[in-house]
């Protein structure tokens, strides 16, 4: 894996903390934002390879921006996370411009898989 940089947006705590020491360990710089308005400030003004975005945000939903972030930066590779997780929800989201979907709870594996392809 090669060094990315990686935008995390999601409002738990334990999760960020997970994502960033695993995607850390994997050599990538991590960003983090526990809201979309945080999150957009960073993402316009930060180089970032990746985006894991969670849907259910304290300030809005991660699905209704995801055009938006699609649109400001299209070679960006989008990852939706959620602990809502449907065919529906995923398909939508797929459709909408991200990359792939992450359910949650998830372990360091399936983070690693989700990643990896968007690392190389």
């Amino acid at each position: 894996m090669s060094d990315k940089n990686i935008l995390i947006i999601d409002d738990e705590a334990e999760i960020v903390s997970l994502l960033k020491r695993i995607l850390e360990k994997k050599g990538h710089h991590v960003m983090s934002a526990n809201n979309i308005t945080k999150g957009k400030a960073l993402f316009g003004d930060e180089d970032v390879d990746i985006l894991m975005l969670d849907i259910n945000l304290p300030d809005g939903n991660g699905l209704d921006e995801l055009s938006g972030f699609c649109q400001k930066k299209p070679n960006c590779n989008i990852i939706m996370m959620s602990a809502f997780d449907s065919q529906d929800l995923q398909n939508k989201a797929t459709c909408d411009g991200a990359k792939n979907f992450i359910s949650k709870p998830f372990n360091i594996n399936s983070v690693i898989a989700v990643v990896q392809p968007f690392t190389h």
